[in-house]
């Protein structure tokens, strides 16, 4: 059976996915994903890095993933936000 996962920052990674229940992060999808599935990942920065449990079977048996349609597309970046960094006034 083939199913239709959904991402978006504002989701949970506790959700079941759906698109009323989207996770949160790229990876809980592709952790849960199957060949045959698709992965639907709507706008938003992600911050993470993907590594996908499976792969496919065949070129009509493979993992999707792609952008929500009518949405801006996603951006998926490795590195994270600095926080609790101080300016030193003397350093040019």
């Amino acid at each position: 059976m083939k199913f239709e996962y959904h991402v978006k920052p504002t989701g949970n990674d506790a959700a079941c996915g759906d698109v009323e229940h989207p996770f949160a992060t790229i990876s809980k999808a592709a952790q849960m994903a199957s060949p045959g599935d698709t992965v639907i990942v709507h706008e938003g920065v992600y911050r993470e890095q993907v590594d996908p449990k499976r792969g496919g079977l065949s070129e009509h048996e493979r993992i999707t993933y792609c952008g929500a349609e009518g949405e801006a597309r996603p951006v998926i970046k490795g590195s994270e936000c600095v926080q609790g960094w101080t300016e030193l006034a003397d350093h040019p």
